[in-house]
């Protein structure tokens, strides 16, 4: 299957590249960004995560991006995109850098970008999410780790084989009255940009198959995805137990009218993961939120539960976050932002955090996009 997609996506590639080699003008190149700082109070039970508060910029909402796009003559649109983001506290690195060459038949992605199962699905409960986007991505956890367990699957609720933005290589079908589906394939779950494979990389050989559907009826606003992840996991080094394979999937749906917006997510990551034999649980877990939008601003909320027990001893762990949050724009380019995330953690499954939290956070910030 994995030789049939690569020789399929390399035929569809050169014959789209023949098509359009006609000779046209230099693509545009376009330079934007963001830089968000905030304020972040936090307070838990979890004694190493500690109590207080910082100033922090926020990592997932501060970026530069420069874009290139252009088209040649018999209609071949191609484009390059780089990003470049704050890491962890780093002085900073790329995000994401790719390639892209559409037309009619659809549309190529070849670096690192996320898979299909983020640009053709992905909708859930933070899809309307105000403030810091909800668990879809802020750095409150990233300065004080309230949770202990799987950040993946607990806090932005991935399936296991969501492989970020590693390099692969992507299609996506045109859309068609509303619908589209696409296919990636990441050989190597860690690698991105020039990051060399190397055995025993935990995620390997992963395919990605996603499909969605969205529509407009009466002015209320329909749609729903779904994806689904296979591959292999190499993660085990010798003398360690054999894991299972990759099988996850995500289901979601939203609906919008009249400025009020609600959607919802599911995944399961059946066995993926877990030591063979041991009848583990990868995990599974939902969410559902939702907003409403007034002129200059947005308020939200959202709940997500999930579960898993990696080893298979009937310990679950388990996680519970609600968050709340609200977005005022006050001028082209600048907005204020405010998130409440409240987490509770039942860690039965003896990592070495602390069993039990209960933690709050609020963040404050504002935010320049040019």
């Amino acid at each position: 299957m994995k030789k049939v997609l690569l020789a399929s996506s390399a035929l569809l590639g050169a014959s789209a590249f023949a098509a359009g080699s006609a000779y046209a003008e230099k693509p545009v190149m376009t330079f934007s960004g963001s830089l968000a700082y905030e304020m972040i109070f936090a307070d838990g039970d979890q004694a190493d995560a500690g109590v207080g508060h910082s100033i922090s910029a926020n990592d997932q909402m501060s970026e530069l991006v420069w874009d290139a796009k252009g088209s040649t003559d018999a209609g071949l649109n191609y484009r390059a995109n780089v990003q470049w983001r704050y890491t962890n506290g780093a002085a900073g690195s790329f995000d994401e850098s790719w390639l892209q060459f559409s037309g009619g038949w659809g549309s190529i992605v070849l670096g690192g970008e996320d898979p299909v199962s983020d640009t053709v699905a992905g909708t859930a409960g933070h899809t309307f999410q105000a403030g810091t986007w909800g668990t879809d991505g802020n750095n409150a956890l990233r300065n004080v780790n309230f949770l202990g367990i799987s950040t993946a699957t607990h806090y932005y609720q991935s399936s296991a084989g969501m492989t970020s933005d590693a390099n692969k290589i992507s299609y996506s079908t045109p859309n068609f009255a509303g619908f589209q589906a696409g296919v990636s394939y990441t050989p190597q779950g860690a690698a991105f940009q020039q990051t060399q494979q190397v055995n025993n990389n935990a995620n390997d050989q992963v395919l990605d198959f996603a499909a969605g559907w969205g529509g407009e009826f009466g002015g209320v606003g329909l749609k729903f995805d779904g994806s689904y992840q296979m591959g292999e996991d190499n993660s085990a080094t010798a003398g360690a137990a054999d894991r299972e394979d990759l099988r996850s999937y995500m289901l979601g749906a939203s609906i919008t009218f009249a400025g009020f917006g609600l959607g919802a997510g599911f995944f399961d990551n059946q066995e993926s993961n877990t030591a063979k034999g041991s009848n583990g649980d990868g995990g599974q877990g939902f969410n559902v939120g939702g907003s409403y939008s007034f002129g200059p601003g947005s308020v939200s909320l959202m709940y997500q539960n999930s579960t898993d027990d990696l080893d298979g001893n009937n310990l679950e762990d388990e996680a519970t976050i609600y968050h709340a949050g609200v977005t005022y724009t006050i001028a082209d380019g600048l907005n204020a932002y405010g998130s409440y995330f409240n987490m509770s953690i039942d860690n039965e499954g003896g990592n070495t955090a602390a069993n039990q939290n209960d933690a709050q956070v609020v963040i404050i910030g504002t935010r320049v996009t040019f």
